[in-house]
């Protein structure tokens, strides 16, 4: 009797097959309002880069190239590489302008 207790309190602290299942579907679908969401920021703000003159966009440290390159269709997550060639830029502005002071 024991035993038999023992599995069914066992047995009902374990999810079951179904509620396994729907937290899967749960979790998919949650990373798909994830990456729907984030590809309608990317074109808000590549439309609104787009815009901007290229010394507005040489201010923030950017150039059309970049916006360009960005908005090509496939391109995962353009913010990313927009942040990442501003951030390389900057670091060559930087280690040039350490350099040029000796």
């Amino acid at each position: 009797m024991d035993q038999c207790l023992t599995e069914t309190a066992q047995a009902a602290g374990r999810p079951s097959w179904l509620a396994r299942a729907v937290q899967a579907i749960a979790e998919a679908a949650a990373e798909v309002r994830a990456e729907l969401s984030r590809a309608a920021m990317n074109r808000r703000v590549l439309h609104r880069l787009s815009a901007l003159s290229a010394r507005e966009l040489r201010d923030i440290g950017l150039t059309p190239q970049d916006v360009a390159d960005a908005g090509v269709p496939g391109r995962h997550d353009a913010i990313a590489l927009l942040v990442g060639r501003r951030d390389a830029r900057r670091r060559t502005r930087g280690a040039g302008a350490r350099w040029s002071s000796v």
